[in-house]
């Protein structure tokens, strides 16, 4: 990468911060104080036994799904504006895969959170809490396990958005439309390798065994970077639609 392209990258960049970044500060707080205070009041009011399930795993699907629904609007909310000021779509491209990267990192970081303050709180009350779906990790305190697990699994949700976004504001509704399964391989992939949530509650009712952990997350990562390297060369191709009156 060039520096005029890196300078341009980074401008684009702070812009999609700047952009997106009210909404991801308010979606952080909403799900911080909805999943903390009911696993509080779980915790407080549990009678006993051998364990209880977790209130915060199913905030999973919480920072998954809203960050995919963010990377739907980067193409058509953002691609316009920074042409506009003089960034070229490569530069555009780089600085949407660092959104990618980073918003998913703001999840791992909540996860992580989350997931260690419910354990701290189910222990006071002598409980341990206990997942209903695959993870890479065990308990809530592996923080060393669930950040890379969420935000691979966020990353791939949002570069998912992204590409279904960058089809349809290139193709229209019908297409995409047609095709959204295909659209979706690359997400689905990056979860079917992990083996986590939903993806691996299915593997596991399939009796497919996960990969070892190191190479799950390697493959994971490479399926991830081909997948924002492909989304990189189809922004090239994308010829700014006439703004309507």
């Amino acid at each position: 990468m060039s520096s005029l392209t890196y300078r341009r990258a980074r401008a684009s960049f702070l812009d999609l911060s700047y952009g997106l970044s009210k909404a991801l500060v308010l979606f952080v707080a909403i799900v911080a104080v909805i999943f903390l205070v009911i696993g509080l009041i779980v915790a407080l009011f549990q009678d006993g036994g051998d364990g209880s399930e977790s209130i915060w795993e199913n905030s999973q699907y919480a920072t998954r799904y809203f960050p995919l629904s963010m990377g739907i609007m980067i193409t058509a909310a953002y691609l316009p504006v920074a042409v506009a000021s003089g960034v070229t779509r490569r530069s555009f491209g780089w600085a949407g895969s660092a959104i990618v990267v980073a918003m998913a990192g703001v999840m791992a970081v909540l996860e992580a959170g989350g997931y260690l303050v419910e354990y701290g709180l189910y222990r006071a009350v002598d409980e341990t809490p206990t997942f209903t779906t695959p993870h890479l990790f065990d308990h809530g305190y592996q923080f060393w396990l669930i950040v890379p697990e969420v935000w691979i699994v966020v990353a791939a949700n949002v570069a998912g958005g992204w590409l279904i976004g960058s089809a349809y504001y290139r193709y229209g509704w019908l297409g995409p439309t047609l095709a959204l399964p295909l659209l979706l391989l690359p997400l689905l992939a990056v979860e079917a390798i992990m083996s986590v949530g939903w993806a691996g509650a299915a593997m596991d009712d399939l009796g497919v065994e996960r990969l070892p952990v190191g190479l799950a997350i390697a493959a994971a990562i490479a399926v991830l970077a081909l997948t924002l390297a492909g989304i990189q060369r189809f922004i090239r191709t994308i010829d700014l639609r006439p703004q309507k009156a």
